[in-house]
C-alpha cells in the first residue's frame, strides 16, 4: 500500500490560531486483525468492522488490511492522518454520490475517493495531525479558533451549516496565514489534485459551533464602542454550548498612559494634546507624551517652567526678562542714571529664573554743582517684594575691573558725602579744606542681584530702588565712611 498519509495541505501549525489541545473521535483500527487469508482471515476483518461502528464486514467503510478483505471494486488505502485507518473505500465517479454516510476527498496517492464521514467537521486540532481524514486540513476561523475542515474539492458538498470555499486564502483577513496550504499538497501516485482544493468551514465567517466536542476551544472575541475595537480571548463551554469569558477591555480614545486604550495595536499614539488633555492647558507650553507620562515639550519663548517642582501641568508660568542675558558684570543692563539735582528714583525690575540665575545692572550716578554745600547720597534698596528675605544686591562703584568700593549680599546700601561725625552735622562749607566733601562724586555703578544662600527660589519679581539725593543721614563714624576706598 502507499505510505502513510500525513497532510494533504500544508501543516496548520504555521497558521495563525489560538492553540487547543484536539483530541478528535476515534479511528478506524486494525486491532485484533487476523491473517490475510481463510475464512479466520475474513473473520477477523469482520470483527474489526464490528467493533468501528457496525459497517458491514468487507463493505465500504469496513477497516481491512488488503484489497482483498474488500468486496468488488472497493479497495482498502489507508485513509487517516494522525492515526493509520486501513478503510475499504471506493474512488468518487461524477456520474454517481458516494455511498450513504461517505464524501469524496483527495488522497494523494489514489485520487479521489468516498471515504466514509467520521463526524470529523469541525474536530479540535493543532495541526492536520490531529484531523481524522484524509484531505482534512487544521484551519483558523476568522475567529482564530482551529477546526478540522474537510475536503469538499470533488463535488463542492459539505455538511449543513457549512459552505465549500477555495483554501487557499482562508481564513480571510488574517495577513500572513497562507490559506491552508493547498498549493503545497502532498503529489503521489495519484499526481496533484485535479481539481482546485477546496475545504467545508462555517457559513458568515463564523467559528464551528459550540459544543460538547468542542469543550475548551478558545476564539477571538471583541468589546466595541463606537468605532473602536478591543480583541479578546472567549472558551467554549461544552456543557452549555456558549462562548464565555470574553477577555477583551471595554475600549476607551488613547491617553498617555503606555497603554492600548483604543486596541488599535500601537500604545499611547496620537497627538501630545489629544493624548495630554485630561491633565488641562499648560500655560505657554505644549504637550509631550514620554513612554506614558505627560511632560512639557516646550515652553514659548520668553517662559520658563520655575520654580521646582511644578506639576508638568502648571506649564511654564514664570517670565524670562527681556534684558538677559545678563549674568556678568561685562554684560550688565544699562539701567538709567540719577542725580542729586532732584530726588527722582530709578527703579530697577527684574526676576531670577533658575536657581543659578543672577542679573547685573549698571547706572550712572550725577553728583551736580551746588556751591557751598553737598547733597550727593547714593542709596540703593530693595521696594518689592513686601518683607523681603530672598533676593540681596552685590555693588561695585566704579568700573567692573578696577571700581572703588564693593559690598556683598545687601538688602541696602548707602554712599553719602553729607554725612555727620560727631556733633558736625551736613556737609562741611566747601573750600580748599575740604576737597572731597565738596566733589563731584558721581560714578558709575554696578549692581548684582542675586538669590540668598539657602532660599528656595520663587519667580517673584523684584524692584530694586536707586536714588541720589536724600535717604537720611549718613554716620561718618561707620565703616561706609566714603573718604575710605575699598579694594576687592
Amino acid at each position: 500500500m502507499g505510505a502513510l498519509v500525513t497532510c494533504l495541505f500544508v501543516a496548520c501549525a504555521k497558521d495563525a490560531g489560538i492553540e487547543d489541545v484536539g483530541k478528535g473521535k476515534p479511528d478506524a483500527s486494525t486491532d485484533g486483525s487476523g491473517g490475510a487469508s481463510g475464512g479466520g482471515g475474513s473473520g477477523a476483518v469482520g470483527g474489526i468492522g464490528a467493533s468501528d461502528g457496525g459497517w458491514p464486514i468487507g463493505k465500504f467503510g469496513s477497516p481491512c488490511q488488503l484489497d482483498d478483505h474488500c468486496e468488488g471494486d472497493l479497495i482498502c488505502v489507508n485513509i487517516g492522518q494522525g492515526a493509520p485507518a486501513l478503510t475499504c473505500v471506493t474512488p468518487c465517479d461524477e456520474s454517481k454520490a458516494c455511498p450513504n454516510g461517505a464524501y469524496c476527498a483527495f488522497h494523494p496517492d489514489k485520487g479521489y475517493l468516498c471515504v466514509p464521514d467520521k463526524g470529523n467537521q469541525c474536530d479540535k486540532c493543532i495541526t492536520n495531525a490531529d484531523c481524522q481524514n484524509v484531505g482534512d486540513v487544521c484551519t483558523p476561523s476568522p475567529n482564530v479558533d482551529r477546526f478540522c475542515a474537510r475536503d469538499c474539492s470533488f463535488d463542492g458538498q459539505c455538511p449543513s451549516g457549512m459552505t465549500c470555499v477555495t483554501a487557499d486564502g482562508y481564513p480571510p483577513g488574517l495577513p500572513g496565514t497562507g490559506g491552508s496550504g493547498a498549493a503545497d499538497a502532498g503529489v503521489g501516485e495519484a499526481g496533484p489534485p485535479s481539481k482546485t482544493p477546496r475545504i467545508c468551514v462555517p457559513q458568515n465567517d463564523e467559528s464551528c459551533p459550540c459544543n460538547s466536542d468542542r469543550d475548551g476551544v478558545k476564539r477571538r472575541c471583541t468589546q466595541t464602542s463606537g468605532t473602536l475595537v478591543c480583541e479578546g480571548t472567549e472558551a467554549c463551554n461544552g456543557s452549555s454550548g456558549k462562548w464565555e469569558g470574553c477577555t477583551a477591555g471595554t475600549p476607551q480614545p488613547e491617553t498617555c498612559d503606555g497603554a492600548d486604550n483604543d486596541c488599535n495595536g500601537t500604545p499611547d499614539d496620537g497627538t501630545p494634546a489629544e493624548l495630554c488633555a485630561s491633565q488641562g492647558n499648560p500655560v505657554h507650553a505644549t504637550w509631550a507624551c514620554n513612554v506614558g507620562v505627560c511632560e512639557i515639550a516646550s515652553c514659548d519663548s520668553g517662559w520658563v517652567n520655575y520654580p521646582p517642582p511644578l506639576p508638568p501641568s502648571a506649564g511654564c508660568p514664570c517670565e524670562i526678562g527681556a534684558d538677559e542675558p545678563n549674568n556678568s558684570c561685562g554684560n550688565a543692563t544699562a539701567a538709567g542714571s540719577v542725580t542729586d539735582a532732584n530726588t527722582t528714583a530709578l527703579n530697577i525690575t527684574g526676576r531670577l529664573t533658575s536657581d543659578a540665575d543672577e542679573d547685573w545692572y549698571s547706572f550712572d550716578t550725577v553728583d551736580s554743582d551746588e556751591g557751598s554745600t553737598n547733597s550727593y547720597h547714593i542709596k540703593i534698596g530693595f521696594s518689592a517684594p513686601a518683607n523681603n528675605s530672598e533676593f540681596v544686591f552685590d555693588v561695585v562703584r566704579g568700573a567692573c575691573k578696577v571700581p572703588d568700593a564693593k559690598h556683598s549680599n545687601l538688602t541696602d546700601y548707602d554712599w553719602c558725602v553729607d554725612g555727620s561725625k560727631g556733633t558736625d552735622l551736613g556737609e562741611k562749607s566747601c573750600g580748599p579744606t575740604a576737597p572731597i566733601h565738596c566733589g563731584p562724586h558721581g560714578k558709575k555703578y554696578h549692581v548684582r542681584v542675586k538669590r540668598a544662600i539657602g532660599v528656595a527660589g520663587t519667580c517673584a519679581q523684584y524692584t530694586l530702588t536707586v536714588t541720589a539725593k536724600g535717604g537720611g543721614t549718613c554716620d561718618f563714624s561707620q565703616t561706609c565712611d566714603p573718604q575710605v576706598d575699598e579694594n576687592l
